[in-house]
């Protein structure tokens, strides 16, 4: 009989090539054919692992939850609780962990990052400073903490610093990421100064290293957005409709558009007030389902009954409470699938929102947006920018009805007469209360807007980007909505 030890050897080496159905099944098949054996903490931790590959959060939390049994002081397995308590919208608990595992240990440095990032995300800015600057202590060359805590404290970078990045950048054996964010610090820097051409440079090395850091995955998902999904989503082929859905009673609200389009800002304002909608954030579900399904770039069916099935499997590992009927989804890229949605969630209603387009684009570009593959060249950005005018237009002929369009500019200028509409399109009832969604103590805001929104709105600067509109010139003939 194999024993427990090498059942461990042999599910980790699975976990570590991501094999984590076949980890989950050789210990679970373990446990039940071992009555009388004492499971060790580790197998259970690799449970938790499999799970969490496998994205089924009350699973991982289970077998967490088992090892904490057996060692309540084990701060790795505090710190990773934390999370799913994060993942779960319990930020009361979520903090009670990481509080738990950093005071087991003080030099984590997992945990203290992961502190740093909790309060920086709830808006308490000194207590995340505090955590960057512990973190610092402890891993002085990580470049990426240096990034976090300077767009906490825009003073935080000095010349003394900047010179301490560049002597970490001269070493040719680090991590693309640590580079990108690096050059997009330098490239701060310059902006202070008012050295654009310089500002410029540096945002394309910074790029370009981002783009790098996860070149495999970032070439298949280009692919996907540039040569996939663009050829399908007016031609879906549905099977197994649903007449009795059990999503037909949710109505969801899905913001869509391009990054840094103001719709953090409108997420905010939809969910400030009114306890009955959860906001999902960006949780990319239908691109996770569909994209997945189309790893085939042949096959254009869609199984709803499949669909309908992950997602319920989605609510139910998040915990979400029946009685909330009201969602918010900020997944920016479901304008592909809103012929999907709409079979799925035929109450669903859709927020387009926008912004000068130059502007957004250039906006787009200067942001470090790791996990989106298209960002990370002005050709990129443009491309995926001219495939959302087409397909924008093709579903605001289609469904009328159920977009609202909503211009950031006109937000910020109008604010009580914008949300009113907001309000009126989404069937919801409007109060000034909303407007105060700044003072909220349970704001969680994991994008990039997360310091931006912490204050009331501020009129749009139209001039902000005029120094970078060179950026575009050699693009005016070929997309003709750039003029």
């Amino acid at each position: 009989m194999i024993n427990q030890l090498e059942i461990i050897k042999k599910a980790s080496f699975l976990l570590d090539n991501r094999n984590y159905v076949e980890a989950k099944d050789i210990l679970l098949n373990f446990i039940k054919n071992s009555k009388n054996t004492k499971i060790d903490i580790k197998l259970y931790y690799c449970l938790y692992l499999a799970f969490d590959g496998l994205k089924e959060i009350k699973n991982s939390k289970k077998y967490l939850e088992k090892c904490l049994k057996i060692n309540k002081k084990n701060y790795v397995v505090l710190n990773n609780l934390a999370n799913i308590f994060l993942k779960e919208g319990n930020l009361e608990k979520a903090e009670e962990f990481y509080l738990n595992s950093f005071n087991l240990k003080k030099d984590y440095l997992l945990v203290i990052v992961n502190l740093a990032i909790f309060y920086q995300n709830i808006g308490d800015l000194k207590s995340s400073k505090d955590f960057y600057l512990k973190a610092i202590e402890l891993s002085p060359e990580r470049i990426s903490i240096y990034f976090n805590l300077s767009r906490i404290d825009k003073n935080f970078l000095d010349n003394k610093k900047i010179e301490h990045l560049s002597s970490l950048m001269k070493n040719k054996k680090k991590e693309p990421a640590e580079m990108s964010y690096g050059y997009f610090l330098l490239a701060e820097n310059e902006r202070k100064k008012k050295n654009f051409s310089l500002e410029i440079d540096y945002l394309e090395k910074a790029n370009k290293f981002s783009f790098e850091s996860m070149k495999e995955i970032n070439k298949k998902t280009l692919n996907y957005w540039n040569s996939v999904i663009t050829k399908k989503y007016d031609s879906f082929k549905f099977e197994n409709y649903l007449e009795n859905s059990r999503l037909k009673k949710y109505k969801p609200i899905f913001i869509i558009g391009l990054p840094r389009s103001g719709s953090t800002i409108i997420e905010v304002l939809l969910t400030s007030e009114n306890k009955r909608i959860v906001s999902l954030g960006e949780s990319n579900i239908f691109n996770g389902i569909i994209a997945k399904g189309f790893s085939d770039e042949k096959k254009d069916n869609i199984d709803l009954q499949s669909v309908e099935n992950k997602i319920l499997k989605i609510f139910d590992n998040i915990n979400l409470n029946k009685r909330n009927d009201l969602l918010v989804d900020k997944s920016l890229e479901n304008f592909f699938y809103i012929d999907v949605i709409l079979k799925i969630f035929p109450n669903a209603l859709f927020i387009h929102t926008t912004r000068n387009i130059k502007d957004n684009i250039i906006a787009i570009y200067k942001q470090s947006l790791t996990k989106l593959s298209w960002t990370h060249s002005i050709k990129d950005i443009l491309n995926y920018t001219d495939n959302y005018f087409r397909i924008m237009k093709y579903y605001e002929k289609k469904y009328p009805k159920k977009i609202f369009n909503i211009e950031l500019e006109e937000l910020t200028y109008n604010i009580i007469e914008t949300s009113k509409k907001l309000y009126s399109f989404c069937n919801l009832e409007w109060s000034e209360n909303i407007l105060n969604f700044y003072n909220r103590k349970d704001l969680l805001i994991s994008t990039a807007s997360n310091i931006q929104i912490r204050g009331s709105i501020e009129r749009y600067d139209k001039k902000k980007y005029d120094p970078y509109k060179e950026l575009l010139k050699d693009y005016l003939i070929k997309y003709k909505w750039l003029n």
